[in-house]
């Protein structure tokens, strides 16, 4: 497995010096709605960092709504864009949807339109992100975060839906606890899933609580998943916490080798 985790670009260097094997940043890093010229300065920093910024979250902010009455496909569209044309060049090849703003379904709008609206996004998403090389991982979601797509199962169901090669799901274990999902989803999910998550109880840094780790791996292991796996959890303590995760997280991935 490879390690990765969900920072700002502020704490990268960071995550560089305690061995991680990627960073995890947040689709705003790249200010896809705003001129080349607010770009550039963020091409550089990248550039300059040795640790590539793989896979990438939060796709879309709050207000840009994809269910409801309220999508603007047009600013939608654009957006993707251009987010995933400047994440390639940062070297990007993972795009997390969760975006539990975007995607919440507006009260009272029917479920089934909403349903819908999410297809075409995500297929949306899959044929502008597949351009660049860039795979969709669609979150689930608890069910604080989101009123929609809150299971690993009903994720790869969207993804079949979406019927795209560059269209997938991402595990993680935080939303399965939260949501008391059974990790046997994972292994109905097929080759569906193609990124995961992971933080430990109360969402703090893995290895810090009693997450059934060695259980998320093995059914990793039996769909055939050995890829990336990013913490994203609270921290107290950044800089020596994500030291002991990423030596946690090692360290299970030996044992269940």
């Amino acid at each position: 497995m490879r390690f990765g985790c969900c920072v700002g670009l502020d704490k990268a260097e960071i995550v560089q010096e305690a061995g991680y094997d990627y960073i995890e940043l947040p689709v705003s890093t790249v200010k896809a709605e705003s001129p080349d010229s607010e770009f550039e300065p963020i091409l550089e920093q990248v550039h300059l960092l040795e640790i590539v910024p793989e896979a990438w979250n939060c796709l879309l902010p709050g207000d840009m709504k994809v269910t409801g009455p309220e999508v603007d496909k047009y600013r939608v569209e654009r957006y993707l864009r251009t987010a995933f044309e400047r994440i390639e060049e940062l070297g990007g090849e993972i795009v997390v949807f969760g975006s539990g703003g975007a995607r919440t379904v507006p009260e009272g709008f029917p479920r089934e339109e909403a349903w819908q609206q999410l297809v075409e996004f995500v297929s949306l998403a899959g044929q502008v992100a597949g351009t660049h090389g860039i795979t969709i991982a669609i979150e689930p979601l608890n069910s604080k975060e989101s009123n929609i797509i809150n299971s690993v199962a009903e994720a790869v169901e969207l993804a079949k839906a979406a019927d795209h090669p560059f269209v997938r799901v991402l595990a993680d274990l935080y939303h399965i606890d939260e949501e008391k999902e059974p990790l046997e989803h994972i292994l109905e999910s097929g080759d569906y899933i193609v990124h995961t998550h992971t933080a430990d109880t109360g969402r703090f840094y893995p290895g810090s609580g009693s997450y059934p780790h060695r259980e998320f791996f093995r059914n990793l292991r039996a769909v055939g998943y050995n890829d990336r796996m990013s913490v994203e959890c609270r921290w107290n303590d950044f800089e020596s916490e994500c030291r002991k995760a990423l030596e946690f997280l090692r360290g299970i991935d030996a044992e269940i080798s």
